[in-house]
């Protein structure tokens, strides 16, 4: 399956151009494909149009491109230049590649929780993100719990996850992890109560 690159506020010009690089460029590492709505691996966006506008598809992760600066001069990382040079959006694609296929969010069972509040750039890729940090900052969540809570598709959840273990905003717990105490407390609560109903029946002459 392809990785996606997705596009938001970036003229059509621009866009074919990406297609283009893309679908004929020999130097990528991995199998890349242009989209302007689906859920993407890598999004890029105007990094000069308002922050209120970007209502993005959940990505993991989210470059800006910015005006070159100079004939010479290539933009500081993350980012990438316009004009597009199609070497440097190979070396992005090939750069994000490796990370975009792995990642704490695929893992079966596992629940994360905030370490520290995110970034603004990540809060304001998508609506929902800032309702999905407020859940995860008073208890750990897999992707789908947060989804229930936050009322959104799993997948958002997931792609949120992602750019959160991105930048380093998250704390994994496995559900194996969880304290087996709770767990005992449970069952000695069940024990209790059928003993107690154990004991009424016997007083009764039940059996």
């Amino acid at each position: 399956m392809p990785l996606v690159l997705g596009v938001m506020g970036l003229p059509p010009v621009e866009v074919e151009l990406l297609r283009i690089i893309v679908r004929l460029s020999s130097n990528l590492r991995s199998r890349w494909t242009v989209s302007e709505s689906q859920s993407c691996d890598l999004l890029l966006i105007d990094g000069e149009g308002p922050a209120a506008e970007r209502q993005a598809p959940p990505a993991r992760f989210v470059v800006p491109m910015v005006p070159r600066h100079g004939a010479a001069a290539t933009p500081p990382s993350p980012a990438l230049a316009r004009p597009i040079y199609a070497e440097e959006l190979v070396e992005l694609l090939n750069q994000i590649a490796p990370s975009a296929v792995t990642g704490h969010a695929a893992q079966s069972g596992a629940r994360a929780s905030l370490s520290r509040w995110p970034s603004q750039a990540t809060l304001q890729c998508h609506p929902a993100h800032v309702r999905l940090a407020a859940a995860l900052a008073r208890s750990a969540q897999s992707a789908e719990s947060l989804g229930v809570l936050g009322q959104v598709d799993a997948e958002v959840c997931r792609a949120f996850l992602r750019l959160l273990d991105e930048e380093g905003a998250l704390v994994w717990v496995r559900e194996e992890a969880i304290p087996a105490p709770r767990v005992a407390a449970a069952a000695d609560a069940r024990q209790h109560k059928q003993g107690l109903l154990s004991r009424i029946r016997r007083r009764l002459g039940l059996f």
